[in-house]
């Protein structure tokens, strides 16, 4: 994996931390790819505000019918690499 994809990935999974700890009030060092969602208090209502704010700062959009497989911060990472190729 080339140096620069790994710095995307890593400033990619700093801006979902952020979003997340905004909106669910966990701990940063929580935010981890494999974290559950619901284990960092996102629970659905606020899995919404999370993608929204992620689509806007991304310039991005999530397709609605991709919203209830998105179960981890990975999945979040790999809906948000698929939209931007």
């Amino acid at each position: 994996m080339a140096i620069i994809t790994i710095i995307i990935i890593i400033m990619v999974l700093n801006k979902i931390a952020e979003v997340i700890v905004n909106t669910a009030h966990c701990k940063v060092e929580d935010v981890t790819p494999g974290a559950e969602l619901i284990a960092l208090g996102v629970d659905s209502l606020k899995a919404i505000t999370v993608l929204f704010e992620l689509e806007e700062a991304f310039d991005i959009e999530i397709p609605n019918e991709v919203i209830s497989s998105i179960v981890t911060v990975n999945d979040i990472i790999e809906r948000i690499d698929d939209t931007r190729h």
